[in-house]
């Protein structure tokens, strides 16, 4: 059962909120030992939505989405023009950032003060899993889809009673590592900021999404699928299903339009802002594996075609290129991968909605055996392609949305072959039996490599 150890901080103060998850018998390298062996066309499957051919059109006053609302839906509003960013920053405001700057190029690291701390300062919670075998392809790239579980709704009680789970309570607040026995951080529980208004900003998404979804035709896969019987919808960058190149998204022009409006609002920028580098260790995994394909697309260089690209956020970049808003009105998951995302990659989930955190706000991490408090307003960080996972079933009438994002395995892949796809890779290379060792060398180490790039949790120093 899971135990928290206080910590003591340098004034003398005992605390216990900052503690690591540790995961004291589970080892990642171990979970994937047979899996590397497996072989998989997964990586070169499409992605759950097609991509578009042209960037997303510009707002238009005269234009109004379709509507077909349900009976249970909010009563229909028209669709609001995307309001213009504020890209001011205030001279106080550079003036902290150029001290913070300075101070983090003194100690050679690039984490805030008040994060530095929270590291310093965080103790374990002792936490006894079992370990199994990671759903990942033989390349390295991307997740598995292996359906072990019968793909249902669960309820905690089921959890606990069939599948022997533990329930982690959790404040929604505080961020905490969760550590594997080898004391790889793999995954993060990120909380939220110490801001009232932070969970005011989280409530007025939830009614954003309430109210999109009365505006909007979802296409019969947009409904449901193997995630669950709700409905939702992805934009942002990916690469999948033929493509030559990455694209965006494809969104019908009504649905396109009902997106620009919610990623320009200051709330679902402050959640995504929060996810970005906020949260505990946020800025310690494995930021390379986050950071440069998106980087790739808008520097010096890149390949033409791609230049059009769109991102989700105009008003700070973001390390994620993609995002789904998941509309409910009752968003609950089955157990699943996100077999698309990269391997040893993170996604950011955010809970939102109007329910009650203690009977229905749970995240359900299948091969950790944990059930974890989830309160709306909060944000967990997982390798959602190898760790299944799920949520619980919430009662009657209660209703919960949420706010994912993630970045695609194609594009990491593509951005790694030079912008180019495995198949022209491999043309270029049929001649070149140097460069064809060298691919089949990094395809058997590409796994043990990201996944051995994640952090390494150490004691509090005394």
């Amino acid at each position: 059962m899971p135990s928290t150890t206080a910590g003591t901080l340098r004034s003398g103060k005992e605390f216990g909120t900052h503690g690591a998850i540790l995961l004291a018998d589970f080892d990642v390298l171990e979970h994937a030992q047979t899996a590397r062996d497996k072989t998989s066309t997964t990586d070169l499957a499409s992605d759950d939505h097609p991509i578009s051919t042209a960037p997303l059109p510009a707002p238009d006053k005269r234009t109004s989405p379709s509507v077909r609302a349900r009976s249970q839906s909010p009563p229909r509003r028209s669709a609001r023009l995307v309001p213009t960013p504020d890209n001011s920053i205030d001279r106080g405001g550079r003036t902290r950032a150029a001290r913070r700057a300075s101070e983090q190029a003194r100690l050679g690291t690039p984490l805030k003060r008040v994060v530095r701390n929270h590291v310093d300062n965080a103790q374990p919670i002792q936490i006894s899993t079992a370990p199994a075998d990671y759903p990942v392809t033989s390349t390295g790239w991307s997740g598995i889809r292996e359906q072990v579980t019968e793909q249902r709704e669960y309820t905690i009680a089921e959890l606990q009673d069939e599948f022997h789970m533990t329930i982690l309570p959790w404040d929604g607040r505080t961020s905490r590592p969760l550590v594997d026995k080898e004391s790889r951080v793999i995954a993060v529980l990120g909380g939220r900021p110490n801001d009232p208004e932070y969970l005011q900003l989280t409530e007025q998404a939830a009614r954003e999404l309430e109210a999109a979804r009365a505006e909007l035709n979802f296409r019969p896969e947009q409904r449901g699928g193997r995630r669950g019987t709700f409905s939702s919808a992805s934009a942002g960058i990916s690469f999948g299903g033929g493509q030559q190149v990455p694209g965006n998204l494809s969104l019908p022009a009504a649905m396109a339009l009902v997106f620009q409006r919610l990623f320009a609002l200051s709330c679902f920028f402050r959640i995504a802002g929060f996810a970005n580098g906020k949260p505990l260790l946020i800025r310690l995994l494995c930021p390379q594996n986050l950071i440069p394909p998106l980087q790739g697309f808008f520097k010096p260089g890149t390949p033409p075609s791609t230049l059009w690209l769109r991102r989700n956020f105009n008003r700070r970049f973001s390390v994620f290129a993609a995002a789904t808003f998941n509309f409910g009105p009752a968003t609950v998951t089955f157990p699943h991968i996100d077999a698309l995302n990269l391997a040893w990659g993170w996604c950011a989930i955010t809970a939102l909605g109007f329910f009650n955190p203690d009977v229905g706000g749970h995240l359900v991490l299948w091969d950790l055996r944990l059930i974890i408090r989830f309160p709306p307003g909060s944000t967990i960080l997982i390798p959602s392609a190898i760790l299944r996972h799920s949520n619980v079933t919430i009662a009657a009438g209660e209703r919960r949305y949420s706010f994912t994002q993630y970045t695609a395995a194609g594009l990491f892949r593509w951005v790694d072959n030079g912008f180019r796809t495995e198949a022209g890779v491999e043309d270029a290379t049929r001649h070149d039996l140097e460069a064809q060792a060298a691919r089949v060398r990094a395809r058997q180490t590409r796994w043990s490599t990201g996944i051995n790039s994640y952090m390494r949790w150490t004691p509090r120093r005394s």
